[in-house]
């Protein structure tokens, strides 16, 4: 194989394993993250974390929206690759506060959690509301863990009602909705603003795209010197 072309095969697959493809909206920075590059934020991989350290009603991860606020800001997660524990989370929140935001937003623009259910993981809705249906399913690139196919809260309070109440969003429908901050105990999904850093590329790897580096510049300076002389 012609070596111009071998290193640009290595920068091909070296830019699909630590960033994935560009035109995904969804990127595994390793150490359990995942970046959307659209919504500029970063999910926890695990998509329910509370459950998977027990916590919550019998250890199912749920809480009321205040004690899963309360958890969620005060997490502190550790990131194996980066050698960081990142402690700035949240929920996910809601941006349109009114009551056209009730339902099924498949445009995906009345949330984070709308976005993710329909524009990442292009899963659709489903109005039957019924939870014996199957789970939704699709062909999008899906790297969570532990995804719930029930509520997950927002960090969002509602101005709609006089009652405190905060969106949710039904992974099981996309259907979104507010409801009780203590009278309910719904799923949790940690996200904090911004990128984490890439993963560095491993020495071996480095080591050979130098060598093909100078491979080239080698036979580039051969070339001219030939031209030169000739």
């Amino acid at each position: 194989m012609d070596k111009n072309l071998l290193s640009l095969s290595i920068a091909f697959f070296t830019a699909c394993l630590y960033t994935g493809y560009t035109q995904a909206a969804l990127f595994d920075r390793g150490g359990g993250l995942i970046y959307d590059n659209f919504l500029d934020v970063t999910w926890l991989q695990d998509a329910s974390y509370a459950e998977t350290l027990g916590l919550g009603v019998q250890g199912s991860g749920k809480m009321n929206w205040v004690d899963a606020d309360n958890w969620v800001s005060n997490l502190q997660f550790y990131d194996n690759i980066r050698d960081v524990t990142w402690n700035d989370w949240r929920m996910p929140a809601t941006f349109i506060d009114e009551f056209d935001s009730i339902g099924f937003d498949e445009t995906g623009q009345s949330s984070e959690l709308a976005y993710m259910y329909y524009v990442n993981l292009g899963f659709e809705a489903n109005p039957s509301l019924d939870v014996n249906d199957p789970i939704p399913m699709s062909g999008n690139y899906n790297p969570f863990d532990n995804l719930q196919y029930r509520s997950y809260w927002s960090d969002t309070l509602t101005d709609l009602t006089t009652s405190a109440r905060a969106w949710n969003l039904h992974f099981h429908f996309g259907y979104q909705n507010f409801t009780g901050i203590l009278s309910d105990e719904l799923n949790i999904w940690a996200v904090r603003d911004g990128d984490v850093s890439p993963v560095p590329l491993p020495p071996a790897i480095l080591l050979m795209l130098s060598g093909l580096v100078i491979i080239r510049i080698l036979r580039r300076d051969k070339k001219t010197n030939t031209d030169i002389t000739a």
